[in-house]
């Protein structure tokens, strides 16, 4: 999903966190059959799709927050949300 693709959508983050695992990745749960295990920067990226910030927005904020170059960061983020689309964690609204 490239970022010229999503960037004026709004992801929303879908499901419940649960805890952290052994390895310390977080347990974000949609239902009783779909439970996940995410690393800390993808539980980042879904903390903060709220629905209310486009994608544009949300790596803009993340740039701010890591002090990192906006473009260095657009396919990363972009990258996390696709795979978080896929499984259901998020979807754009």
């Amino acid at each position: 999903m490239a970022y010229e693709k999503i960037m004026d959508k709004k992801p929303q983050r879908v499901g419940t966190e649960l805890g952290r695992d052994e390895s310390q990745n977080y347990i974000i749960a949609i239902d009783e059959e779909k439970i996940y295990s995410i690393s800390f920067v993808a539980y980042y990226v879904w903390t903060l799709c709220d629905g209310s910030q486009t994608v544009r927005e949300l790596v803009d904020r993340i740039s701010k927050e890591l002090n990192a170059p906006v473009d260095e960061l657009k396919e990363p983020v972009s990258l996390i949300l696709e795979k978080l689309s896929e499984v259901g964690l998020v979807k754009f609204v």
